[in-house]
Parts: structure tokens; sequence; C-alpha cells
């Protein structure tokens, strides 16, 4: 049961998670199992990491059944999909609970389904309060506010004397701002998919003149601030230039309460893909530009979904805040934000990413035994683990230590299926490359000055031209050193 579905759910829950589920389990309007209730209480007793061998299908099964009844692979299983079922109505309904003004719209909707006017419009009351209390302004909000004048024009119909068509004037301008937002939002992730994908479509979101148009000429339209927070996304991924950049930063930190937490992080995703495309084209400063942004989604609590920090954005936070050099900052986010990590991967990216930290503070015997305490279980930490040792060795010296791990290291690289023919390519280049320059370096007092700097420029020369290759910056800082 340890690779069931419902296990690796149950897994992302916390505490409080885990109890609201088993009371929700065990409420009779929810379920009337108690077979069901018995094994969620069961499964329950082995949170979090859920990995016990006592979860094992055929030692659960007696505990249900007893030990008389003979092993039904089906039936368990069958119980192990309801359980799972039970869980995924237990998410939606949290999800429901969650939006208030989704709860107020429908409790309206089935009032006046039963023709209870006055408590409908009560309800329709504080629902507008609600409204517009809410900081975002999003295609959701629109959709909202729309579903709030169509209740209302159900109200005001009933009524002996109407108000002319007030509310069917809001409902329209509620669709009209909730479609341009949604059409922009879709544009701007096009192009930013378009602009991420190995395969290159020429299919183009056909829509954006019109709607940029429209956005430009109507006051419905032009008055709303998040209108102008996608036209300078669209502006920032069409033309990525410094300019409009910084117009888009600046926007985006002077309205980013009038957006959900994903649709900002997707926001702020266009501005850090602006920072890794300069990264990438040779402009290091664009590390600082990367690391303001990260420090704002965590100020902004936009990085973590149900309290729980991603362990490649905890490793990506972590290199940007130490190729800025912000040694001091990035050791503190280490430690503030390790416990946010999931559980099962908590040690291993913190190690790992303690390494990466003494590292950089050249702390090479440091790195080393913080490596000690990573395991191997995905080859991105396995390899880069390895890429880190490599780096320490040559730095400290240890020759034979070094000759060893290049070569397991490029073995490792061979077998591996998972990576992809250019970082396969790239990772070996370095190692072959990394052949010379310690070879190079051992027989650096037997060369003569002439024959020692041609040789160098030869390296270096080598490592200009080599196509792809990983870690070349710090290939050629080694070479000059």
């Amino acid at each position: 049961m340890h690779h069931t579905k419902l296990i690796a759910t149950l897994r992302t829950l916390d505490t409080r998670e885990r109890t609201r589920w088993k009371q929700y389990v065990g409420a009779d309007f929810f379920n009337k199992h108690k077979i069901l209730r018995q094994l969620a209480g069961y499964i329950l007793d082995f949170a979090p990491e859920f990995t016990d061998e006592k979860l094992d299908k055929r030692l659960v099964y007696p505990v249900l059944f007893g030990p008389a009844e003979e092993y039904n692979e089906l039936k368990f299983n069958n119980l192990v999909s309801d359980l799972y079922e039970l869980l995924l109505a237990w998410l939606a309904y949290t999800q429901y609970t969650a939006t208030p003004l989704q709860q107020h719209l429908n409790a309206a909707a089935a009032l006046l389904d039963r023709n209870l006017d006055t408590p409908a419009q009560g309800v329709l009351a504080k629902t507008r309060v609600l409204l517009d209390r809410h900081p975002a302004r999003t295609a959701r909000w629109q959709q909202y506010d729309l579903n709030w004048w169509e209740a209302g024009e159900i109200l005001d119909s009933r009524q002996s004397r109407r108000i002319a068509g007030a509310h069917l004037q809001r409902q329209a301008e509620a669709i009209d701002q909730a479609f341009v937002l949604e059409k922009l939002r879709l544009g701007a992730a096009q192009i930013s998919r378009q602009r991420l994908a190995v395969v290159q479509s020429d299919e183009q979101p056909r829509w954006l003149t019109d709607i940029r148009r429209w956005c430009a000429t109507d006051p419905l339209l032009t008055g709303l601030p998040a209108v102008h927070v996608y036209l300078a996304a669209l502006e920032l991924l069409e033309k990525p230039a410094a300019a409009s950049f910084d117009a888009f930063q600046a926007l985006l930190d002077s309205h980013y309460t009038l957006f959900e937490k994903d649709e900002l992080a997707a926001l702020y995703q266009y501005a850090l893909n602006y920072c890794i495309h300069r990264i990438n084209d040779g402009h290091p400063d664009a590390y600082q530009q990367a690391l303001g942004l990260y420090r704002a989604l965590l100020e902004r609590d936009v990085l973590l979904r149900q309290g729980r920090l991603s362990q490649w954005t905890y490793k990506n936070i972590t290199t940007t805040g130490l190729r800025s050099g912000a040694f001091a900052w990035t050791e503190q986010f280490l430690h503030q934000y390790r416990d946010a990590l999931p559980p099962a991967e908590r040690d291993n990216a913190f190690a790992y990413n303690l390494a990466a930290l003494l590292y950089e503070k050249q702390d090479f015997p440091g790195a080393l035994m913080a490596l000690q305490h990573v395991e191997f279980t995905d080859f991105s930490y396995h390899l880069g683990a390895k890429i880190l040792q490599i780096k320490c060795f040559y730095l400290l010296s240890e020759t034979e230590a070094l000759g060893a791990l290049l070569e397991a290291t490029q073995q490792l690289l061979r077998r591996n299926r998972s990576l992809s023919a250019f970082g396969k390519t790239a990772n070996l280049n370095f190692l072959r490359l990394m052949r010379r320059l310690n070879a190079w370096k051992l027989r650096e007092e037997r060369i003569p000055d002439g024959k020692w700097e041609q040789q160098r420029n030869e390296l270096r020369e080598k490592a200009v031209r080599l196509h792809p290759l990983a870690n070349k910056d710090w290939l050629l800082e080694m070479i000059e050193r």
C-alpha cells in the first residue's frame, strides 16, 4: 500500500489536516462505512512518513477482517480506492470552505430557488460587503461579481416596481472585465510557454491585438490596474529589455494585492524567466534582480502551498542568493524555511544546500561533511552532490580522491536515462575538461614558463569553444588561477 495514490496524497497533509480528515471520515453525513473509518485510523497511526512495513496490504487485511478470513486482493483494493475517494472529497470540501464568497453565492442561489427572497436579499447584502473588501480583482473576482448581479437580477425581476436594467448592465460589464482579464492571462501564459518550449509552435494568441485595442479605448478597462499589470507582462514577454522589466516590476510591486497566489506566482515567474535568460546570456548582475524577486515572493507568502515550500524552489533561491553573494541572507533563509520543506525531502534538501553555502564560503571540508548527509534518492541531487565534491577535491588538491570520483561520476552519467541528451553531454564535457585541468595542474612545476602559458591558453580556448559545457564559468576561473 506504500505506493498507492492514497498514501502519496496523505504524505502532503500536515498534522491538523490529517486530524480534520479523520473527523470527516468519522462523520456519518460523509461516510457511513465503519470499515473505512477503521482503515483510515490504522493508516494515520503511521503518519507522517507512512513507510512502516505494517502498511503492507497483507498485514493490514487481517487487522480489518480478522486472521481467519483469507486475503482478497480485489476486496482490499476496493477499500483503499473508496478511502482515496473520501480523501478527494475532503480536499474538495476544504477548497469550498476556503472560499466564503462562493459559499454565500451558492446559499443565495439555493434560497432564491425556494422563493425565499428576503433571506436571499440578506445573504446577498453580506456577499456584497465581502466582494468590496476582497483585495483581488482578477477574472475570478469578476466572475463572483457577475454571479452577484445575476442573483440581484432574479430578485429585481420579482419586484412589482423594477429598476430599468441596472443589474443587467452590471452583468454585462462584469462579463467583459472577466473575459478581458482571462484572455490577457492566457495570452501571457501562452507566449511564456512558447519561449520556454523545446519544440516551438507557430500557434500564437491571435486575440491579443483586439484585446489590446479594447483595453486602450474602453473606460471600463482602462481603469483596471490588473489590466495594466498584464499589458506590462506582455510587453516584457514580447520585448524583453531592462525598461520593460523595470516597468513590469514596478506595477507588480504596486498592485500585487489584486491577485490570488497562483496568478501572482505566474506573473512573478515571467520576471524571473527574464532574469534567467539574462544570466544565461552572461549577465551575472541579473542574479541580484532575481534575488529581489524571490525575497518579494517570500515576504508576500506566495511560494508556500499548504504551508510547504518545494525543494526545487528552496534550491533555486539558495543558488540565487549564493550567486548574488548574499551569504548571510542565504544562511538565514536555509534555516528559516527548513521546516517548510516536505518531511520526506527536508533533510536531503537542507544538507545539499548547506553544502553549497559552505562551498561558496570556501569551507571545503565543511561542504564535504555536509554532503555525507545527502541521500541520493533523486538523480539531480546525486549529480549535483558529485559535481560539488569534484570542485572541493580539486581545490583541496585531493588528487587520488578526485580521480576516483571523476570516473564514478562518468559511469553514473552514462548509465542514467532520465537526464536529457543536452544535460548528459554538458556534464560529460565538464568531466573531460576537468581531467585535463587536473592533469595540467599536477604537471605545473615541471612545465617551462613559456610552455605553461601556451598550455593554459589552449585549455582556456577549449573551455570557451566546447559546447555544451556545464560549470563553464567555474572552469574558466580555475584555469585563470
